[in-house]
Protein backbone atom coordinates (compact mmCIF):
# COMPACT_ATOMS: atom_id res chain seq x y z
CA UNK A 1 0.00 0.00 0.00
CA UNK A 2 2.98 2.45 0.86
CA UNK A 3 4.61 1.58 -2.95
CA UNK A 4 1.37 2.57 -4.59
CA UNK A 5 0.52 5.65 -2.56
CA UNK A 6 4.38 6.47 -3.06
CA UNK A 7 3.64 6.11 -7.08
CA UNK A 8 0.52 8.07 -7.44
CA UNK A 9 2.02 10.66 -5.26
CA UNK A 10 4.90 10.71 -7.46
CA UNK A 11 2.89 10.84 -10.98
CA UNK A 12 0.99 13.38 -9.37
CA UNK A 13 4.31 15.56 -8.36
CA UNK A 14 5.04 14.71 -12.21
CA UNK A 15 2.31 15.47 -13.97
CA UNK A 16 1.75 19.20 -12.39
CA UNK A 17 5.77 19.71 -12.62
CA UNK A 18 4.73 19.54 -16.42
CA UNK A 19 1.82 21.94 -16.19
CA UNK A 20 4.65 24.23 -14.89
CA UNK A 21 7.34 23.68 -17.91
CA UNK A 22 7.85 26.31 -20.18
CA UNK A 23 7.64 25.67 -24.20
CA UNK A 24 10.66 25.61 -25.98
CA UNK A 25 11.11 29.45 -27.78
CA UNK A 26 10.67 28.67 -31.48
CA UNK A 27 12.43 30.53 -33.90
CA UNK A 28 10.85 31.95 -37.45
CA UNK A 29 12.06 33.28 -40.48
CA UNK A 30 8.59 35.10 -40.91
CA UNK A 31 8.40 38.68 -40.48
CA UNK A 32 6.56 40.09 -37.42
CA UNK A 33 2.64 41.28 -37.80
CA UNK A 34 2.65 44.71 -39.16
CA UNK A 35 2.55 46.99 -36.20
CA UNK A 36 -1.15 48.29 -35.78
CA UNK A 37 -0.46 52.44 -35.97
CA UNK A 38 -3.88 52.78 -35.06
CA UNK A 39 -4.23 51.35 -31.84
CA UNK A 40 -0.73 53.05 -31.57
CA UNK A 41 -1.84 56.61 -32.14
CA UNK A 42 -5.08 56.10 -30.42
CA UNK A 43 -3.32 54.92 -27.36
CA UNK A 44 -0.76 58.15 -27.33
CA UNK A 45 -4.36 60.79 -28.02
CA UNK A 46 -5.61 58.83 -24.61
CA UNK A 47 -2.44 59.25 -23.13
CA UNK A 48 -1.95 63.03 -23.92
CA UNK A 49 -5.54 63.19 -22.73
CA UNK A 50 -4.92 61.78 -19.03
CA UNK A 51 -1.26 63.74 -19.07
CA UNK A 52 -2.87 67.17 -19.39
CA UNK A 53 -1.42 69.90 -17.56
CA UNK A 54 -3.81 72.34 -18.51
CA UNK A 55 -7.51 71.65 -19.39
CA UNK A 56 -8.70 71.39 -22.65
CA UNK A 57 -12.47 71.67 -23.68
CA UNK A 58 -14.30 70.58 -26.45
CA UNK A 59 -14.70 73.84 -27.71
CA UNK A 60 -10.71 74.86 -27.93
CA UNK A 61 -9.65 74.29 -31.49
CA UNK A 62 -6.90 72.06 -31.97
CA UNK A 63 -4.72 72.08 -35.02
CA UNK A 64 -2.20 68.72 -35.65
CA UNK A 65 1.07 69.05 -37.35
CA UNK A 66 2.55 66.19 -39.71
CA UNK A 67 4.79 63.76 -37.19
CA UNK A 68 8.76 64.33 -37.99
CA UNK A 69 11.88 63.02 -38.51
CA UNK A 70 14.09 63.79 -35.68
CA UNK A 71 16.79 63.55 -37.38
CA UNK A 72 15.71 66.32 -39.76
CA UNK A 73 12.67 68.57 -38.67
CA UNK A 74 11.93 69.59 -42.45
CA UNK A 75 11.23 65.64 -43.32
CA UNK A 76 8.52 63.76 -42.96
CA UNK A 77 6.74 60.18 -44.22
CA UNK A 78 4.11 57.98 -44.98
CA UNK A 79 4.31 56.99 -41.34
CA UNK A 80 4.57 60.80 -39.62
CA UNK A 81 1.25 61.64 -42.36
CA UNK A 82 -0.45 58.91 -41.13
CA UNK A 83 -0.08 59.70 -37.36
CA UNK A 84 -1.14 63.14 -37.60
CA UNK A 85 -4.24 61.73 -39.61
CA UNK A 86 -4.76 59.27 -36.64
CA UNK A 87 -4.28 61.63 -33.85
CA UNK A 88 -6.04 63.96 -35.41
CA UNK A 89 -9.46 61.51 -35.74
CA UNK A 90 -8.69 60.43 -32.63
CA UNK A 91 -9.17 63.45 -30.67
CA UNK A 92 -11.97 64.66 -32.76
CA UNK A 93 -13.69 61.24 -31.90
CA UNK A 94 -13.60 62.16 -28.46
CA UNK A 95 -14.90 65.66 -28.99
CA UNK A 96 -12.49 68.24 -29.34
CA UNK A 97 -12.61 70.97 -32.28
CA UNK A 98 -9.52 69.67 -34.77
CA UNK A 99 -9.08 72.00 -37.10
CA UNK A 100 -8.28 70.28 -40.74
CA UNK A 101 -5.09 72.13 -41.53
CA UNK A 102 -4.93 70.54 -45.13
CA UNK A 103 -8.34 72.70 -46.32
CA UNK A 104 -6.03 75.98 -44.98
CA UNK A 105 -3.11 75.63 -47.32
CA UNK A 106 -1.86 79.26 -47.08
CA UNK A 107 -1.39 79.41 -43.67
CA UNK A 108 1.15 76.48 -42.89
CA UNK A 109 4.77 75.64 -44.66
CA UNK A 110 3.31 72.61 -46.84
CA UNK A 111 5.88 70.54 -48.70
CA UNK A 112 4.66 68.87 -51.50
CA UNK A 113 4.12 65.19 -50.36
CA UNK A 114 5.61 65.97 -47.15
CA UNK A 115 3.04 66.69 -45.09
CA UNK A 116 1.99 70.19 -42.59
CA UNK A 117 4.31 71.51 -40.61
CA UNK A 118 4.37 74.06 -38.04
CA UNK A 119 7.71 75.83 -37.78
CA UNK A 120 8.51 76.46 -33.86
CA UNK A 121 8.46 81.09 -35.47
CA UNK A 122 5.05 80.66 -37.17
CA UNK A 123 3.02 78.21 -34.43
CA UNK A 124 1.49 81.69 -32.67
CA UNK A 125 0.78 82.99 -35.77
CA UNK A 126 -1.04 80.10 -37.63
CA UNK A 127 -2.82 79.24 -34.08
CA UNK A 128 -4.27 83.10 -33.81
CA UNK A 129 -5.06 83.05 -37.50
CA UNK A 130 -7.17 79.27 -36.96
CA UNK A 131 -8.21 80.74 -33.22
CA UNK A 132 -6.29 77.48 -31.82
CA UNK A 133 -5.75 76.99 -28.49
CA UNK A 134 -3.31 73.86 -28.75
CA UNK A 135 -0.83 72.53 -31.12
CA UNK A 136 -0.12 68.50 -31.59
CA UNK A 137 3.54 67.98 -32.86
CA UNK A 138 5.62 65.06 -32.62
CA UNK A 139 8.89 63.30 -34.05
CA UNK A 140 10.13 59.65 -34.67
CA UNK A 141 13.00 57.76 -35.04
CA UNK A 142 14.10 54.75 -35.91
CA UNK A 143 16.55 52.32 -34.43
CA UNK A 144 17.44 48.57 -35.86
CA UNK A 145 13.71 47.54 -34.52
CA UNK A 146 11.96 50.09 -32.94
CA UNK A 147 9.70 53.36 -33.97
CA UNK A 148 10.49 55.72 -31.18
CA UNK A 149 7.56 58.67 -30.89
CA UNK A 150 7.52 61.56 -28.78
CA UNK A 151 4.22 63.36 -29.06
CA UNK A 152 3.72 67.00 -27.51
CA UNK A 153 0.77 68.81 -26.67
CA UNK A 154 1.86 73.19 -26.90
CA UNK A 155 -0.32 75.69 -25.63
CA UNK A 156 0.81 78.12 -28.70
CA UNK A 157 1.18 81.41 -27.03
CA UNK A 158 3.57 80.39 -24.52
CA UNK A 159 5.10 77.69 -26.15
CA UNK A 160 4.36 74.94 -23.23
CA UNK A 161 4.10 71.98 -23.30
CA UNK A 162 0.99 71.05 -21.73
CA UNK A 163 0.92 67.16 -22.25
CA UNK A 164 3.61 64.64 -23.64
CA UNK A 165 3.87 60.80 -24.39
CA UNK A 166 6.47 58.69 -25.49
CA UNK A 167 5.86 55.74 -26.96
CA UNK A 168 7.57 52.81 -29.08
CA UNK A 169 6.73 50.68 -32.23
CA UNK A 170 8.55 47.35 -33.21
CA UNK A 171 9.03 47.01 -36.45
CA UNK A 172 11.68 45.21 -38.26
CA UNK A 173 13.59 46.66 -41.09
CA UNK A 174 11.04 46.11 -43.92
CA UNK A 175 8.30 47.74 -42.38
CA UNK A 176 10.63 50.87 -41.24
CA UNK A 177 11.70 51.27 -44.70
CA UNK A 178 7.73 50.94 -45.84
CA UNK A 179 6.36 53.93 -43.30
CA UNK A 180 9.37 56.10 -43.76
CA UNK A 181 8.58 56.72 -47.48
CA UNK A 182 8.42 60.20 -48.51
Amino acid sequence: MKNLLFYIFVSVFAVSLMGCSQPAVEFSDTAPASPDLIKVSYKIVNNLENNLKAPLSPSDAIIVASFVNINNLKVSSTFGRIMAEQIGSRLAQKGYKVIEMKLRRNSVFIEGGQGEFLLSRDIRDISSAHNASAVVVGTYGCTNDRIYISARIINPESSVIIASDDSEIIANEDQQESLMKK
